[in-house]
């Protein structure tokens, strides 16, 4: 049994539009270009929860953070493996009766970064893609904040893309 029939990888599944799909290097462009994404997950009993926040990708991880109890931990205690999407380029064409996107979707493993030397690291890595300019106010806000925040680290398996140009 390989990987993906024990359920250690995710599935692949055939893209109906091919004519669209972006290959994984551009895919994980479109992860890094894009602000923010929807990160999903499943609880025990197998209810999806996908919820709204931001990213960096650091060494084809993404990062994310949030408080130090809710929904999501919980459910990735349960069970880590997550997706996430992000779009970009999103315009409606109503004369087409369609819409001009790029999007992705990777899947991968979750992991709670516990090291602080690590969460640091990430942390200032989110902190320094949305306020490169501001590194000092970054190093602050970590320094006030990083007992009450959780950080994720998600190892990117597999991404795919799809765009409408």
């Amino acid at each position: 049994m390989d990987r993906t029939e024990a359920g250690l990888n995710p599935p692949e599944h055939p893209m109906r539009r091919r004519d669209r799909a972006l290959d994984e290097a551009e895919a994980l462009g479109l992860l890094e270009e894009a602000e923010w994404g929807v990160l999903a997950t499943a609880d025990a009993d197998g209810w999806p929860y996908a919820v709204p926040v931001n990213h960096a990708v650091v060494d084809v991880a993404l990062i994310v953070h949030c408080a130090t109890k809710g929904h999501k931990l919980e459910n990735l205690a349960f069970n880590p493996k997550v997706s996430y999407c992000v779009v970009t380029e999103a315009e409606a064409l109503p004369l087409e009766l369609a819409t001009r996107y790029a999007s992705a979707i990777v899947f991968g493993h979750a992991e709670l970064l516990e090291d602080e030397a690590e969460k640091r690291a990430a942390l200032r890595a989110l902190g320094l893609r949305f306020a490169a300019a501001h590194p000092d106010l970054v190093d602050r806000e970590i320094d006030k904040d990083l007992f009450r925040t959780a950080v994720l680290r998600i190892r990117i398996e597999r991404a795919t893309g799809k765009a409408r140009r």
